[in-house]
């Protein structure tokens, strides 16, 4: 019974010194997991340059973290932030269902490329989505974020800019505010994986995104035909006074 008890206790110790070690790791755990699952889900190059959470109390920062575009699209990225901020429990990493907190995301750098019917964000919307449907079988042997569950209490995402990139534009840089945009309870009622939440939160940026390109669109071409009619104007005041010139 002793020995029993013995072998027992050495085995809790090692299950504590190696969840330890994960919780020790949680900064390079969270960049691997971001840099490998995260173009394998959104089928684009994602870059994280470094991070730092807190053992202790789970706050933390994501800096330098970039997502590519998918194939097709010649843009430099689709997002783009300096920092991301993040209240993730702990304790949950080495469970079968991660929690977050908060994530906070602060001026980022949004470049939509494409039309109001297909875009950069739409097609990183749809391979987030057809991943969490299996779609794709042999991506789903690659990573185990199907079968990691998470939970997101809060998202917000605030002082956004988006550059447009659309042939109506005709070259020309249009760059346009992002109303801020809160997202509450992903994966709390209802299971879901890293892909869901990736999708849920793409969904609600490129539900935001195009009417916000549609109004800077607008407001952009209504400032084109002011200005054309500007110049036509002055251009006929120039015509009238040679006309007056010559007594006609």
């Amino acid at each position: 019974m002793k020995k029993i008890l013995i072998i027992g206790g050495v085995a809790i110790i090692v299950v504590v010194i190696a969840i330890g070690v994960l919780v020790g790791n949680i900064d390079s755990l969270v960049k691997i997991g971001v840099e490998k699952g995260g173009p394998i889900i959104l089928e684009a190059p994602v870059t994280l340059k470094s991070v730092n959470i807190s053992v202790l109390s789970g706050s933390g920062e994501l800096q330098g973290f970039t997502v590519g575009n998918p194939k097709g699209y010649k843009t430099d990225y689709a997002f783009q932030m300096d920092s991301l901020k993040i209240d993730l429990d702990v304790g949950s990493v080495t469970s079968d269902k991660i929690h977050i907190k908060n994530v906070i995301i602060d001026s980022p750098n949004i470049i939509f490329e494409g039309g109001f019917g297909k875009s950069n964000l739409s097609q990183l919307q749809a391979n987030a989505e057809a991943f969490t449907s299996g779609d794709n079988k042999q991506q789903e042997t690659e990573t185990d974020s199907q079968g990691k569950k998470i939970q997101i209490d809060y998202v917000k995402i605030q002082n956004a800019s988006i550059s447009a990139s659309m042939g109506i534009l005709q070259g020309k840089k249009l760059t346009i505010p992002l109303p801020t945009l809160e997202l509450r309870d992903i994966g709390k009622k209802k299971e879901a994986n890293i892909s869901d939440a990736l999708g849920e939160i793409l969904g609600a940026v490129n539900k935001a995104v195009i009417p916000a390109v549609k109004s800077g669109v607008t407001s952009f071409g209504k400032g084109i035909q002011k200005s054309q009619e500007a110049v036509k104007e002055k251009a006929q005041k120039g015509l009238g006074k040679i006309k007056g010139l010559f007594g006609k």
